[in-house]
């Protein structure tokens, strides 16, 4: 796998969508996710060039496939996918391909762990390399995912989760579902959500009278 780090652009986004200026979100969020980077070169790349994955905080928010790098005039790295391109797959990813997913084969991704853990201080300029394999050996509860048709949308409703403007299932966002407190209950119709990063979100019905007490 390429990860992507969208540290500044991701929020950006969720701001956007706040102030209802989010227009073509989801193309936008494959744009931020695919580049332009850093160079990679693909002797680089190569063994990693199946999926590609923007994260932000403690998950993955978006998921493609990619199988080639295409570099800018200025020398950018942009990751993308041209069908017949693909390296030759290991067993595991070739098995991926049987399954039955109908929308989207990168989408199991969305709203998994990052790859490699939580981003440090200068690592690799916001990208970096991660073996399939591996990363299935590290989260072994998540090859069950592989197999299933999320809908096509798990990007945009986390994007719209996170917003404020949707309350999405989590348990098909594991990495939320294993924060236990990520979602409190208030009543019937109330939500606090605690996002990665720490931002509180307090989803009320419509004309609700609230009062929200932060403590020094």
């Amino acid at each position: 796998m390429i990860v992507t780090h969208l540290k500044h652009s991701y929020p950006n986004l969720v701001e956007d969508l706040r102030a209802g200026s989010a227009a073509g979100n989801s193309f936008r969020l494959e744009g931020l996710t695919r580049g332009q980077w850093p160079p990679m070169s693909t002797a680089t790349a190569t063994g990693y060039l199946d999926y590609l994955v923007g994260t932000w905080d403690d998950i993955i928010i978006s998921a493609f496939l990619v199988n080639t790098i295409v570099v800018t005039p200025e020398g950018k790295t942009i990751f993308d996918y041209v069908p017949g391109n693909e390296e030759k797959p290991s067993d595991a990813f070739a098995s991926m391909f049987s399954s039955n997913v109908a929308v989207d084969p990168a989408e199991w991704l969305v709203g998994c762990p990052i790859p490699g853990g939580p981003w440090k201080q200068g690592e690799s300029r916001n990208t970096r390399r991660y073996d399939l394999e591996a990363y299935l050996d590290d989260y072994p509860h998540l090859v069950s995912r592989i197999d299933q048709d999320f809908g096509g949308r798990m990007a945009s409703h986390l994007l719209d989760h996170f917003a404020g403007v949707r309350s999405v299932d989590l348990k098909d966002y594991p990495a939320l579902s294993e924060n236990e407190s990520a979602v409190v209950t208030g009543g019937t119709d109330v939500t606090v959500v605690r996002q990665p990063g720490g931002t509180v979100v307090v989803t009320i019905p419509t004309g609700t009278r609230a009062q929200i007490m932060i403590e020094p």
